[in-house]
C-alpha cells in the first residue's frame, strides 16, 4: 500500500499542471463542505428475506436481527460520517418543506432488501504437486440499497450492494508423520457483527455520498469549459488526501429505460 501510495503522489506531481483541473476543484469543493447541509431520511424498515440453499435449508443468520436498532445505528454512523467530511446532517422540521440547492442537500435511502443465504466458497491449495479444492457454504447477509439524491435537481437513482459473510481462514500443516493436513475454521456472523456491518454500511455510504457529489461537482464545473472529467477521485478525511476512485469504491448508477 504505500509503494502504491508513493507512485500515486509521484504521478500526481508529475500530471498536476496537466490534469489540475481535477484536483483543483476537488480541493474547492472539499473547502466548501463546512457549508453544506444535508436533509437525510432512511427508512422505516427494510425488506428482509431468506433465500433457500440448494439442499433445501436456510441461512439463520438473520433469526435475530432486529431492523429498527440495524437501521437506527447505520443512520448514526452516516451522520457521524458525514461530519467527518464537513457535511452536517439534520432531519427538517416540515419534510415537505425541504431547501435543495448545492449546499442543501436532499438524501433519501428510498429501499432497501436485507437477504440471509449461504454462498458458495471454494478454497483453493496447492501443495506443489497438486490442486485442491474445498467447497463450503458460508452464511452471508447481503445488503442492497438504493439512494435518491436532490442537490437542486434529481440525480440519478444510486445503488450498492455489498455481503458479509462468516469469516474463514485455512491452512496446511505438514507436521507428525501423516504428511501435510488441512484445516480450517469458520468464525460464524454473530448477532454483535451484524450490527457492526450496519455501522460500517452507513460510513461507507456516506463515503459514496459524498465522493459522488464531489465528482458531480468536478464534471459539471469542467464541462462548463467544454472539458470533461477524465477520472473519478476519492477524499479520505481522516489522511487529508486525494485517491484515484476504483471500481466498487462509489455508487452505481441506475439508468432508467424511457
Amino acid at each position: 500500500m504505500k509503494i502504491r501510495n508513493i507512485i500515486f503522489s509521484l504521478f500526481v506531481a508529475l500530471v498536476f499542471s496537466s490534469c489540475g483541473s481535477e484536483f483543483g476543484l476537488a480541493s474547492r469543493f472539499v473547502g466548501q463542505s463546512q457549508k453544506i447541509q444535508a436533509a437525510v431520511y432512511f427508512p422505516e424498515s427494510a425488506k428482509v428475506t431468506l433465500i433457500q440453499h440448494t439442499d433445501g435449508t436456510y441461512s439463520k443468520v438473520l433469526d435475530s436481527l432486529n431492523q429498527d436498532a440495524f437501521l437506527d445505528m447505520m443512520y448514526l454512523a452516516y451522520a457521524e460520517e458525514m461530519k467527518n467530511y464537513g457535511v452536517k446532517v439534520y432531519i427538517p422540521d416540515d419534510p415537505d418543506q425541504v431547501p435543495v440547492d448545492s449546499t442543501h442537500w436532499l438524501v433519501m435511502l428510498s429501499n432497501m432488501e436485507i437477504q440471509g443465504l449461504y454462498t458458495e466458497y471454494v478454497d483453493h491449495l496447492f501443495d506443489y504437486i497438486d490442486n485442491y479444492d474445498y467447497t463450503f457454504a458460508l452464511n452471508t447477509v447481503n445488503v442492497a440499497s438504493w439512494f435518491e439524491m436532490n442537490d437542486g435537481e434529481w440525480l440519478p437513482v444510486l445503488f450498492d450492494e455489498h455481503n458479509l459473510r462468516d469469516d474463514f481462514e485455512s491452512y496446511v500443516s505438514n507436521r507428525g508423520t501423516q504428511g501435510a493436513q488441512y484445516y480450517y475454521n469458520i468464525n460464524p456472523i454473530t448477532n454483535a457483527d451484524l450490527y457492526d456491518y450496519a455501522v460500517f454500511l452507513g460510513k461507507r455510504y456516506a463515503s459514496f455520498t459524498y465522493n459522488y457529489m464531489m465528482n458531480r461537482f468536478v464534471g459539471k464545473s469542467m464541462q462548463r469549459k467544454g472539458k470533461e472529467a477524465r477520472f473519478q477521485l476519492r477524499w479520505d478525511p481522516y489522511e487529508e488526501y486525494f485517491y484515484f476512485q476504483e471500481e466498487g469504491e462509489g455508487f452505481v448508477e441506475l439508468k432508467v429505460d424511457n
